[in-house]
């Protein structure tokens, strides 16, 4: 279960100098197919953070060609995570924890600036605990992997929300209500690169959302979705744990363009739902270890419409070891569209 003060640094011991907390938000202004991520790794017990924002329209096969990208890279770390001033000109606010913030941003070059709200439309869901994540309860698979490794072992978690504020970009400015998202975790962080997961929102309105995680593979030059790490569907006042799942897309390289994706949750209900992408780019800079290959998806179930991140996250030494002249696995990974 979640509490309050997981909003915040956890107490841990000072020699464990791998010891990470983050802050994952993205948000969304559809009818312009523009997307936004706010990212913060940091790291007290070395005193350093990374803060990244990115800012991306419409379809981007490359990363120089989206519309921000600010990576500030060994920032000084902050003393709170409730609270706090980067000197990228990001700020971060709790203003209900865990799961309601205030994000403001004025970058330092004057490219763009916003101040926005993440009202959460539900409580912050964990992973890590069996009554919320019923795989856990599973007898044949071990679920406890969250699919990053140590990354998100810790400690993890996650919510959909409603966002509200402004954005002005290159002199533009555009209003924001709509549907993001967040996620956080704390715990050790070794930074191999090793591993890739797809992580999924499909936010519709405050009464129906779908997140999913599952592992990835390369298989013949195809991407290959699974096998189901966690996952919720929220509805109304409940959130039910997510039991099955299976993704299948199209990619343009490795970015996903098209997609289908049905999910079972614990009371046996199915829900399936296609996508297509409205904006998209490969974003290398919120982890030097990690490419996330990431798309705003948009889908419409039963009259209702959503806009929601897909974003497939490799290790940088995972794709090494599948795609460069050395790889172990290129033979049986590599293939067109690598």
């Amino acid at each position: 279960m979640i509490h309050p003060e997981d909003a915040d640094l956890h107490p841990v011991d000072p020699s464990l100098t791998t010891w990470t907390e983050t802050i994952g938000f993205w948000f969304a202004i559809p009818e312009e197919n523009l997307y936004g991520n706010v990212y913060v790794l940091a790291r007290p017990n070395v005193g350093a953070a990374i803060s990244s924002v990115n800012v991306v329209a419409g379809l981007n096969r490359h990363p120089f060609t989206v519309d921000l990208t600010d990576p500030q890279m060994h920032c000084p770390c902050p003393d709170s995570m409730m609270s706090f001033e980067m000197q990228s000109g990001l700020r971060v606010e709790v203003t209900q924890a865990p799961n309601h913030y205030r994000f403001a941003y004025d970058n330092i070059a004057g490219a763009c600036s916003f101040d926005m709200t993440l009202d959460g439309a539900m409580p912050a869901w964990d992973p890590n605990d069996p009554a919320e994540n019923p795989l856990l309860d599973s007898p044949d698979d071990d679920h406890a992997d969250l699919g990053l490794g140590d990354a998100w072992a810790g400690g993890h978690l996650d919510f959909l929300g409603r966002v509200r504020g402004s954005l002005t970009l290159r002199g533009r400015t555009y209003e924001i209500d709509s549907m993001g998202g967040m996620d956080r975790s704390w715990g050790t962080r070794t930074e191999l690169g090793q591993a890739a997961i797809a992580y999924i929102h499909i936010p519709f309105d405050e009464d129906l959302g779908i997140h999913l995680v599952t592992g990835i593979e390369l298989r013949g030059g195809d991407v290959v979705y699974g096998p189901l790490r966690f996952g919720y569907i929220h509805e109304g006042e409940k959130v039910y744990g997510i039991t099955r799942a299976s993704v299948s897309a199209n990619q343009q390289g490795l970015s996903p363009f098209q997609n289908e994706i049905t999910v079972t949750d614990s009371t046996g209900r199915t829900i399936t739902v296609r996508g297509s992408a409205v904006a998209g780019a490969p974003w290398y800079t919120f982890s030097p270890s990690y490419v996330t290959f990431q798309s705003l998806m948009h889908y419409e179930l039963d009259g209702r419409h959503a806009y929601g991140l897909q974003a497939d996250t490799y290790g940088i030494e995972f794709l090494a070891d599948r795609t460069s002249r050395h790889g172990s696995l290129t033979a049986q990974a590599f293939g067109p569209g690598i």
